[in-house]
């Protein structure tokens, strides 16, 4: 198998949990049910403190906007961001599951303030004084290009939460060298894959592109071909942006495309762009059959086209059954097998594995679950009604009576069917396109 690397913490999780669209309890529960079933126990490394600083984040980004980023005033509780219940939600869950059960909980940060505080000791930061500005009106104007609004605004402690998601990311390069062969690495971080962020801007929740600096550094360490792909219900324009005229880098996005659907790119023409990039525009209401198709026939050929070094994969989870959006129907199962295909394919090849969208926090947290224990053990989890153990947030799983293929098995009311609106004959159409022939 080779070298497993994981960035993941308490401190972490609580961290990217800061991000508005993880409403406080995403990445924390997914860290937990990984304790649960003791997988971090079997990597051989564990990142706990991940950071990252400007010089590292400019390797992609401009200065202008990494300023904006990292903007000293911004690492503190914003005015109009100082009630803490929303982010400190799951504290209440987890006293009261200690007093239940009379057991002591690891270092837990009660605030945002001292979660802060961890991270100034961590990376010597001294944040100068600095008076008071009206942050809204700071918004309205100089932060305006940055597109720091919307869907991306400006939280409280964001400076923090950029250099930690991102560190995660960069330090998983620590681990990874070129020409490793019998003992290629598999690295982790269920907290990256921001495939959105621009240059000069955030977009769509993300605000550093993790991927494209992860890509950089990859080749500043050597590493001259390389192969992203996407598994994100939405399109992955902000990496295939960086490296449209990269003939070395390869990207290759499944997802859902549809009239006035964010981002709105990943057209199948929009290849014309570039040699390597590879769109797959797929429709409302895919399912694990149809995926496996698109990755074997199409995904599985374009890659051993490339012939990589290395391969990034974005596994977001926004195309499961159960979350929000509910446009695609892939089972976790069905999700994962696609995913491990590719693991399992290309064996002499580091291969990194981040995080993405997904907005149901216990499909999300079963999901990066059962994908890590896969990578570990072939027979993990099998059992159809087996239930989540017993730990400090299983009471996030009470309306989905603590199954954990609840929304997956037969006559359970949370599995949603939906209609597939794609059809058999465009797989021949998309390899038609890319010149897939055998």
């Amino acid at each position: 198998m080779g070298k497993l690397v994981i960035s993941a913490s308490q401190f972490q999780s609580q961290v990217t949990d800061l991000l508005p669209c993880n409403k406080g309890r995403k990445s924390q529960l997914v860290y937990e049910l990984l304790n649960c079933y003791s997988l971090l126990d079997q990597f051989d490394h564990v990142i706990a403190k991940p950071c990252c600083d400007k010089r590292e984040l400019l390797r992609f980004h401009s200065e202008s906007y990494i300023n904006a980023v990292l903007d000293s005033k911004y690492d503190r509780l914003l005015p109009y961001d100082e009630d803490e219940s929303s982010w400190s939600q799951l504290l209440e869950m987890t006293n009261d599951w200690s007093h239940r059960n009379d057991a002591q909980i690891a270092t837990y940060w009660n605030t945002r303030t001292q979660l802060y505080e961890y991270f100034k000791g961590l990376t010597s930061r001294k944040r100068p004084a600095a008076e008071i500005e009206d942050v809204e009106k700071q918004r309205e104007t100089d932060y305006k290009s940055f597109n720091l609004e919307g869907d991306c605004p400006i939280f409280s402690f964001l400076p923090m939460y950029c250099q930690v998601v991102t560190g995660a990311t960069l330090r998983l390069a620590d681990y990874i060298e070129l020409d490793s062969h019998d003992d290629r690495t598999i690295a982790i971080n269920w907290d990256g894959g921001r495939h959105h962020a621009m240059k000069k801007k955030a977009s769509g929740f993300c605000y550093v592109n993790d991927i494209v600096l992860l890509i950089q550094k990859l080749r500043s360490k050597g590493f001259q071909k390389l192969t992203y792909v996407d598994f994100d219900l939405h399109h992955g324009d902000g990496v295939e942006r960086a490296f449209q005229f990269s003939p070395k880098i390869q990207t290759i996005s499944m997802h859902l495309f549809e009239c006035g659907f964010f981002p709105t790119t990943g057209s199948l023409e929009d290849n014309k762009r570039g040699k390597n990039i590879a769109n797959i525009p797929l429709a409302h209401g895919l399912d694990d059959a149809y995926l496996n198709e698109i990755v074997t026939k199409v995904v599985i050929p374009l890659i051993d086209r490339h012939f990589p070094q290395a391969i990034i994969v974005q596994c977001g989870g926004d195309g499961l059954m159960g979350d929000e959006y509910n446009e695609w129907q892939l089972t976790i199962r069905g999700l994962c097998e696609n995913i491990l295909k590719i693991v399992n394919n290309y064996k002499d090849c580091p291969i990194v594995l981040l995080g993405g969208g997904g907005y149901n926090a216990t499909v999300m947290s079963r999901f990066y679950t059962y994908l890590t224990g896969k990578l570990i053990y072939p027979d993990f989890l099998q059992d159809e009604d087996i239930i989540i153990p017993e730990h400090r947030f299983i009471d996030a799983y009470h309306d989905e009576h603590y199954k954990f293929w609840a929304y997956e098995m037969e006559g359970s009311l949370l599995k949603k069917t939906l209609k597939n609106e794609n059809k058999p004959e465009f797989i021949n159409k998309v390899r038609n396109h890319y010149g897939i022939c055998t």
